[in-house]
């Protein structure tokens, strides 16, 4: 095994995670390395974990994964600057970004019981909107469909400390009319964030990502997990019910029409959902302008600290 001071030509600062796939760590190019295409000093060095790189359905997923998040640049997209195999080794080199995650945000609005201000929380969910409008743009290869994230879910959103918010992970992706669902019979994603037709194994399309993005909305607003069921199995009776209060039921001081945007992200049918990114950021930037709200990184101060 490498030198865990140097891994695959990078030399290692710390090590941020720790996946089922994957290894994470902080880094920055060793002496004599080449540089990916506006690779920064400091970077993230991604590393299919070593029990896995004889797996080739891991190798797969993990290279595709790479291969798709390369052709990303949108600010509210990670950026992948290269992926690349070293000896038995495949790496990625990403973006580093030094903040949050929305997760953490959440937790800590949760535990001092004190939401996220509405402000915040519609300029976050704005800004990744933003980055998943380019996001389902993108076809997920030569000749196939656009992508799906499929695994949008509090985690998976980063908020610097210059409050720029950044979509990660594209490990679970898939080209629009597929299912999530893995030759193990197992569907892939964050099962608390997935609507019902993912969690039925159904074939997915953009609406899915936009439903996870209405369900972080509406826990941001709520102050408080929608599905956190102590079981998978009840974890995936209530993604299928899909039985989310009505905001309004919760608290009274939100405008009526921020509790409408929420519902209609939220249906269960998709028909009945917003169809695009573009939809729901336009519903978003009208509340904004009616309730005088700012969408702009001010909106944020404090949040990612």
């Amino acid at each position: 095994m490498a030198n865990e001071s140097e891994l695959g030509g990078y030399s290692v600062l710390e090590k941020l995670a720790t996946g089922g796939m994957a290894e994470v760590w902080r880094a920055r190019l060793a002496a004599g390395g080449t540089p990916g295409p506006d690779e920064p000093e400091e970077v993230v060095l991604k590393r299919l974990l070593p029990e896995h790189r004889a797996e080739q359905g891991f190798v797969e997923l993990f290279v595709q994964e790479g291969r798709l998040a390369v052709r990303l640049k949108h600010q509210n997209l990670v950026r992948t600057f290269k992926v690349f195999k070293k000896g038995s080794d495949y790496f990625m080199v990403q973006e580093l970004v030094t903040g949050r995650s929305l997760a953490a945000i959440a937790e800590r609005a949760r535990t001092r019981a004190i939401p996220v201000s509405v402000a915040a929380s519609v300029y976050l969910l704005h800004q990744t909107l933003k980055g998943l409008e380019s996001l389902h743009r993108t076809r997920f290869s030569d000749g196939a469909a656009t992508v799906v994230h499929a695994d949008i879910n509090p985690g998976n959103v980063l908020v610097s400390k210059k409050a720029e918010i950044k979509v990660i992970d594209f490990g679970v992706a898939l080209p629009e009319g597929t299912s999530a669902r893995g030759e193990s019979g197992a569907v892939r994603g964050t099962l608390p964030y997935m609507p019902p037709e993912q969690v039925l194994g159904h074939p997915l399309d953009k609406r899915a990502d936009l439903f996870a993005c209405g369900l972080m909305l509406w826990e941001l607003l709520a102050n408080r997990r929608h599905n956190d069921a102590p079981s998978e199995y009840e974890a995936m009776q209530t993604a299928r019910a899909c039985a989310v209060p009505l905001l309004s039921t919760l608290r009274t001081d939100l405008p009526e029409l921020l509790v409408q945007i929420v519902r209609k992200a939220l249906f269960a049918d998709p028909a009945l959902r917003f169809q695009d990114s573009a939809e729901f950021i336009r519903a978003l930037e009208v509340l904004a302008r009616r309730a005088n709200l700012p969408l702009t990184p001010e909106s944020l101060a404090g949040e990612a600290s």
